[in-house]
């Protein structure tokens, strides 16, 4: 009879506990639902993608040269000048000192309705706003051709020629040149790298080796018959405040290494064509280990793509020597978003074009740039032919 006091005693002890941890094990359940409700409602994001480092390097020497280039073509162009009398002859990187900026050497053919005076009238005015910053230095080399040398804070930073109709008229006629436009840093944005593939141009893809959608947008590529090359994450300068992400080839590593990454990454993305550095501002420079890289692509015959973030790249001269295909860009497209720049370096594309029979620009996945290239689908289509850069791979790109 004790015993079953004590026995009914416990029962009542253990009721209120068992009710306790129903009811937080009903909460639990209820704010487990609540928590995936709201998780598939709300947007699906990934991590924000590491575009390239900016070449030239913001400082503002280059702030003087972005106003001197936008001085000058918005003088051209309301004068009236044809952009195919606008012929680019040089757009190199320069280093000096801590400074690094791209020279412009720039043709500018002119006719009797355009005068050599009135152009001195015009590219004075046009700078004139920009002084003290901006010096111009006029040189006459004969009665048909006038010479601007431009410094910017003391830096020489650009050289127009002048020249009249009947230097014109030697010039010998060509075929249309051709275009490559690669879209690099793709993989962590599906949506907009669809949007990129499914443009009316044969653009080339530089997919980043481990980021999220690296292999669906491998398979949208090869579905619509876009080239892949791999975009190879490289040491920049910054390093390490400066990351290139996951993967990178860092000027520290043994050269086994640097293969095993190598081959790694290449596996990741099947069909890949070739392959461009990104950032790799410090590891570009290096001969030793660029040499390494060299010799995996030449075994797979696979081309490279100097993307010239360092204007001491050693990569074309090394490729060259040692046999693998290889070019390099000749303008980045969008270091400015601003519609007007992005069409003022498409312009300067196709000027260096014209003039040496190829070029190469290289974009990144902003929806700034893809609406820039829709708006100028006709221009570079009328003017250029848009081939995958592998067409372009192997000759020596003097204006890079």
């Amino acid at each position: 009879m004790v015993f079953q006091k004590q026995k009914e005693r416990s029962k009542k002890k253990k009721a209120p506990k068992r009710r306790v941890m129903v009811t937080v094990l009903i909460v639990g359940a209820i704010a487990s639902i609540a928590v995936c409700i709201y998780l598939s409602r709300a947007p699906r994001t990934t991590s924000q993608p590491i575009y390239e480092e900016i070449y030239p390097v913001a400082t503002d020497l280059n702030y003087e040269i972005g106003k001197i280039d936008g001085a000058i073509f918005e003088a051209l162009y309301q004068e009236g000048i044809s952009e195919k009398d606008i012929l680019f002859l040089t757009v190199k990187p320069r280093h000096e000192g801590d400074h690094e900026w791209e020279f412009t050497e720039l043709m500018v053919r002119l006719s009797e309705e355009h005068p050599n005076h009135q152009f001195d009238i015009i590219v004075t005015r046009a700078l004139s706003a920009l002084q003290p910053a901006v010096r111009i230095q006029k040189e006459e080399v004969s009665n048909t051709q006038f010479v601007y040398h431009l410094f910017a804070l003391g830096f020489y930073t650009h050289k127009i020629r002048l020249t009249t109709e009947e230097y014109q008229k030697l010039s010998p006629a060509r075929e249309l040149p051709k275009i490559a436009i690669v879209v690099d840093d793709l993989g962590y944005d599906l949506e907009i790298a669809k949007s990129f593939i499914r443009l009316d141009l044969p653009l080339t893809l530089s997919v980043l080796p481990r980021a999220l959608h690296t292999a669906s947008i491998v398979k949208e590529a090869h579905a619509n018959g876009r080239e892949l090359i791999l975009h190879l994450p490289m040491e920049p300068r910054g390093y390490p405040h400066l990351s290139p992400g996951p993967g990178a080839l860092l000027k520290g590593m043994e050269e086994e290494r640097i293969r095993m990454m190598v081959d790694d990454h290449l596996r990741s993305i099947p069909g890949v064509r070739g392959v461009n550095n990104h950032m790799g501002s410090r590891f570009t420079e290096l001969e030793d280990k660029m040499a390494v890289v060299m010799s995996e692509l030449k075994r797979r015959h696979l081309f490279y793509l100097d993307s010239k973030t360092s204007g001491q790249s050693v990569a074309l001269r090394l490729a060259k020597r040692m046999g693998v295909p290889a070019t390099s860009r000749s303008v980045f497209l969008d270091n400015d978003l601003s519609p007007k720049s992005i069409k003022f370096q498409i312009e300067r594309l196709l000027g260096i074009a014209r003039n040496t029979g190829y070029a190469i620009g290289i974009c990144h996945p902003h929806k700034e740039t893809l609406r820039c290239l829709q708006d100028s689908l006709q221009r570079l289509k009328s003017n250029a032919r848009i081939v995958p850069a592998s067409d372009l791979a192997g000759l020596s790109n003097s204006v890079s």
